[in-house]
């Protein structure tokens, strides 16, 4: 498709060519204008001009010609600075050796590029393809505003109202003078709009040349690298117990490496040409993120005295000990990882500094023999970075990669017997890399022994990468958690929302996604080493974009992903927003409200993410009555207490009978709320039990809520006095004693009644207010502490229950000479004498 509109532009460029080149007619200077108007004036009164006397007002003549005059003068300043097109006049020639390169290798006699000199070629065409794309749009924008300038041009030029010429001698004289100023001005104007229209015609007609070129060299590229990818596994090369077969004996080793280096870093000069603005944005961002460690570090020990400065910094191992080397390591991380399709040559130089990075930050972590070993794995790294890069197979390439091969075994299985018998706090998936390794390495050497070079030579490559890279992703992961660590605790006392987070509530979670994400990438660069990462993204965009239908509705799979990854991230925000507004469902919020808002926020973020959800995704609004319907069918079916809930939800948010943080009574259950749901409200009970309890239970049941409008509770508290006290002095007392206790609210006034006379006490009842209910009980035993000193000094006796005696005879003898009872009679006593 690219390619027809190419071959479009190239026609329309040439008719617009064939249109700039046409003749223009001399120059006329002003005086010789001012004649020929003044001829066709005298003319006008015969009919024989076009231009007639008017009796317009002569200010909106003149306006109209300053109007006009303004207007060319502003389009002859746009034309005198020109076009922006010297990068692109510029580099023309470096982009037509970069297509000869190309060309060359294969049209080459006697030479078959293998896979790597095929890919090597295909990332330059593609960094040459976005490159003339990226100009032919800049071009297009300059022809449109050449066009505009065009349309301008005659527009004014087909204005009838410029033959309108003033009827008065004078003014008709000053009017010509003017009127022929403004026509020398509109033909200076045009005779340079033209030029550059024709300039730029030519230069579209070169880019566009060298895009269809482009253009045909990738698909080419793309055709040699299906095909190959077919016959992957097939002999390629000589047995290395043999000599090589004819025809494929090869150029020596020390030419093919000099000619790929060559090539390698002609890329690299064209992809830092045409990347220029990505190579600054990452050295940008390295020194973003060492700004930003350092400054943290710097604000943590001006905050916190000594020891407990020292005490938070020693909580990271990597940044606060190497902050320049972490940078380094970070950055070359995330690049290889993120730069799938850029030179292999600037890929190994960020394998590079992440590995040697790496090898300074773990050096003092790890035994010897172990680093020792490492460092075996870093230089094996190195052979096959430079095997990467040849672009033709020879005999000493191939013996080579068969020792590569061995060694990456045997370093493997050591590596795997190290981390069994090791205590060193390894990443969870260690073994699962050395095993990843070992495989790659033995099927390397299987292929080498096989004759099927290149094959081994991916494997192979694959596999030490493999192994090197997945450290420096966990290191970056390490670096990213520390970093995010030092920038919490620096601003622990801000105003900012970074103080209302609490770095180990949320450092589980966010390590998680952290390693999904590196997950991630770690498969990518395995997959682009392996040169299957451009098959499997065509496999898996074709999957996701192919149309699917059930019945009469349509839908893609990467619709139904977005929609789905819309929602999951609109929940997570609305999680994340509650808890940056600083409840963390185990503390009460500071506002008197602030659980309403923040369930309204939840449901109002929510509510975006399902419409965005929608829109994202290609899903037809339309489709979202059909879900409203089925879900009223549903609702008249079984989800009416769902829909209850959801709905009591929002009735607690708007009409607030209760708040995160009030103490409420439910039926027989008492306790705190912790948080106000969508569909369930979570409640804390005294004996340290959660209660989920349906938003519509809270608004269909009577509910008791002690902290509605404030926490003040009355207290109350029974004392029993002996009798034979003053009355009069006991209230006196306990009233005096609960005034004077601290805590005990003075408005209203503590009150002290006698309540209840009973066997062997008189009941006193006392009522006193606290402010906060939570201190009831431990009032509540202070309180009774101090009545009883207080009862104790005035010399009045708290009464007590008096057991009651009871004798009981023991001797045999007297039950055996006891009469029979009478009825009522008590067991040890006389018989009642009989009633009169």
């Amino acid at each position: 498709m690219k390619a027809r509109l190419t071959l479009l532009l190239l026609i329309l460029c040439h008719v617009a060519l064939l249109h700039a080149q046409t003749p223009a007619t001399k120059p006329l200077d002003s005086a010789t204008l001012s004649k020929i108007i003044s001829q066709q004036v005298k003319d006008s009164a015969s009919g024989k001009s076009k231009l007639h006397l008017s009796d317009t007002s002569v200010a909106v003549l003149i306006t109209r010609l300053e109007n006009y005059t303004l207007m060319l003068n502003e389009v002859m300043s746009i034309l005198k600075r020109g076009l922006d097109t010297t990068e692109i006049s510029e580099r023309l020639p470096l982009i037509d050796s970069s297509l000869n390169v190309v060309k060359r290798d294969i049209t080459a006699l006697g030479s078959t590029p293998n896979v790597m000199d095929l890919y090597t070629n295909r990332v330059l065409l593609v960094q040459l393809e976005w490159r003339l794309d990226n100009w032919q749009s800049q071009l297009f924008r300059y022809y449109d505003k050449l066009v505009n300038i065009t349309d301008t041009l005659q527009q004014l030029r087909r204005d009838t109202t410029m033959r309108d010429i003033p009827a008065e001698d004078e003014l008709r004289d000053i009017y010509v003078g003017q009127m022929a100023t403004l026509i020398t001005k509109w033909r200076q104007v045009d005779s340079a709009n033209k030029r550059n229209l024709l300039y730029l015609g030519l230069l579209q007609n070169k880019v566009a040349k060298r895009y269809l070129e482009s253009t045909n060299l990738l698909e080419d590229m793309d055709f040699q690298l299906s095909k190959y990818s077919t016959r992957m596994f097939t002999k390629d090369f000589s047995y290395l117990w043999e000599p090589p077969l004819p025809g494929k004996k090869g150029p020596k080793f020390p030419y093919v490496l000099k000619r790929s280096l060559a090539k390698n870093l002609h890329v690299l000069q064209i992809f830092f040409m045409i990347r220029r603005p990505m190579i600054i944005f990452w050295l940008l961002a390295a020194a973003g993120f060492a700004w930003w460690v350092m400054a943290n570090i710097r604000r943590i020990r001006r905050d916190h005295v000594g020891q407990e400065a020292e005490t938070i910094l020693q909580q990271t191992r990597y940044v606060i000990v190497h902050p320049v080397v972490g940078t380094m390591l970070l950055i070359s991380t995330l690049s290889s990882m993120l730069n799938i399709q850029y030179p292999i040559l600037f890929t190994e130089i960020t394998w590079g500094i992440a590995v040697i990075c790496a090898s300074v930050i773990i050096k003092k972590y790890l035994p010897g023999h172990l680093f020792r070993r490492w460092f075996l794995l870093v230089l094996l790294l190195a052979l096959y970075g430079v095997n990467n890069l040849l672009i033709q197979v020879t005999f000493t390439e191939q013996w080579g990669i068969f020792t590569g091969a061995i060694l990456g075994v045997i370093l493997g299985y050591y590596l795997l017997h190290s981390i069994e018998q090791t205590r060193l706090p390894l990443p969870k998936y260690a073994k699962h890399a050395v095993w990843i390794f070992i495989m790659m390495s033995a099927l390397s050497l299987l292929l080498v022994i096989l004759a099927r070079v290149t094959a081994a030579k991916i494997f192979g490559a694959a596999g030490v990468v493999s192994i090197t890279m997945s450290l420096a992703i966990v290191l970056t992961v390490e670096i990213l958690m520390e970093a995010i660590y030092l920038h919490v605790e620096a601003n622990k006392h801000s105003s900012t929302f970074v103080s209302f987070l609490d770095y180990q509530h949320i450092k589980a979670r966010l390590k998680s996604i952290l390693y999904v994400i590196a997950t991630v990438g770690y498969l990518m660069l395995i997959a682009r080493n392996l040169y299957v990462y451009d098959a499997l993204y065509e496999i898996v965009t074709d999957m996701l974009v192919a149309e699917r239908k059930i019945g009469s509705f349509t839908f893609t799979f990467g619709g139904v992903i977005v929609f789905l990854l819309i929602i999951w991230i609109s929940s997570v925000v609305s999680q994340l927003l509650t808890f940056l507004l600083g409840y963390t469902g185990n503390n009460v919020p500071t506002r008197k409200g602030w659980g309403s808002y923040m369930l309204l926020l939840r449901l109002a973020v929510l509510g975006a993410g399902v419409l965005l959800a929608f829109a994202a995704s290609g899903i037809p609004l339309d489709k979202l009555a059909i879900v409203v319907g089925a879900l009223g069918v549903g609702i008249g079916f079984g989800l009416q207490n769902i829909v209850n809930n959801l709905v009591s939800g929002i009735i607690l948010a708007f009409e607030k009978p209760i708040e995160v943080g009030d103490t409420i009574e439910l039926g027989t259950r008492t306790g705190v709320v912790k948080e106000i749901g969508i569909r369930s409200s979570r409640i804390s009970a005294g004996d340290g039990s959660e209660v989920i309890v349906p938003n519509g239970e809270l608004i269909a049941q009577q509910l008791v809520n002690w902290t509605l409008s404030n926490r003040s509770r009355r207290v109350d508290i029974s004392v029993g006095v002996t009798y034979g006290a003053d009355i009069n002095k006991v209230i006196q007392v306990m009233k005096q004693c609960l005034q004077q206790h601290e805590g005990v609210m003075t408005a209203p006034e503590p009150t002290v009644l006698l309540s209840n006379f009973r066997d062997g006490a008189m009941d006193f009842q006392a009522f006193f207010w606290i402010n906060d209910l939570g201190q009831a009980g431990s009032m509540k035993s202070a309180v009774l502490t101090a009545i009883y000193a207080s009862l104790q000094q005035a010399g009045i006796t708290i009464a007590h229950p008096t057991p009651q005696q009871v004798q009981i005879n023991m001797d045999p003898m007297f039950w055996k000479q006891q009469p029979a009872q009478t009825p009522g009679q008590v067991p040890g006593q006389p018989p009642k004498p009989p009633e009169p």
